[in-house]
């Protein structure tokens, strides 16, 4: 019974020394170092430094990286803080300028989340190395002539792309109504996106693929250029002689690849190259 007592008492406890602090929603700063207060409606006379604040830059506090700084504080308002900082943009150019190297893409956003270092007395660069960690989250390491700092930073393209609006299983054909464009972060998806419907629509699926999937190159196939059942032209190269006849596919068949198919006038089984067309050049009769 005194367990209990004591085990609510330190539960009741921890409510009472809990401080919320309401999240404002933007703000325009200055270069430095982010402190609590400068976010918060309320003071919390805390001087720890949140994040090391460069001029032309936009930053995204979110609560979850607050509640790792202040575990003994609550905080409501919303979910992330977006910061803007004054002053030239010349150092935001430079950074941008070698992400774009790096992901071969412009006309993005970018957000910091997270910094390392210490505050330079002056902002003349050195260095700029990009390493790229996930997806859509960048390292930035900047050289100073007194400092360094690290830039973890988000990135953002949002453009059309072709979104299922219905699940599909291995081998479906890709029609029109199953398809629609939707607006996605680029940088979110693991292989490149299609942006038009109409370079989907007779493709077949890899896989299952569920309602609301972004449509990219790996998921997807072109068709076979012919298909089991198919009757098709076909010919056989004797010297400079070229006899022709028609064939019916048992096997479906991508352009270049061999294949069975059976003579529907002999009814003699061959094997043949699929060729543009589709016609089969017949390599090999056998005898079944």
């Amino acid at each position: 019974m005194k367990v209990c007592f004591i085990i609510l008492l330190l539960i009741f406890s921890s409510f009472l020394l809990s401080e919320t602090l309401t999240l404002v929603e933007t703000l325009l700063a200055s270069p430095g170092v982010l402190s609590l207060d400068e976010i918060t409606l309320e003071k919390s006379n805390s001087e720890k430094g949140l994040m090391i604040l460069l001029p032309g830059f936009t930053y995204l506090v979110s609560q979850d990286f607050l509640k790792t700084k202040f575990p003994d504080c609550e905080f409501t308002g919303p979910e992330q803080v977006k910061i803007v900082v004054s002053g030239p943009e010349e150092l935001e150019e430079r950074v941008f300028n070698e992400i774009e190297k790096k992901v071969g893409m412009k006309d993005f956003e970018a957000f910091v989340v997270k910094t390392f270092g210490k505050f330079p007395k002056t902002f003349k660069i050195s260095t700029v190395r990009v390493t790229r960690i996930s997806r859509n989250l960048f390292s930035v390491f900047l050289r100073f002539p007194d400092s360094y700092v690290t830039l973890n930073m988000v990135l953002q393209k949002e453009r059309n792309v072709v979104v299922l609006k219905r699940n599909i299983n291995v081998g479906d054909v890709i029609k029109e109504e199953f398809v629609a464009l939707e607006k996605r972060n680029v940088f979110e998806l693991y292989d490149e996106p299609f942006y038009d419907v109409s370079d989907v629509v007779g493709k077949v699926s890899k896989r299952y693929l569920r309602e609301g999937t972004v449509l990219t190159k790996k998921m997807l196939k072109d068709p076979p250029e012919v298909v089991r059942g198919q009757i098709v032209p076909a010919y056989v190269a004797l010297g400079g002689i070229k006899v022709s006849t028609f064939v019916e596919v048992l096997e479906n068949g991508y352009l270049g690849e061999t294949i069975r198919a059976m003579n529907v006038e002999s009814r003699k089984y061959v094997y043949g190259k699929v060729e543009r067309g589709p016609v089969l050049r017949i390599l090999l009769e056998v005898a079944e």
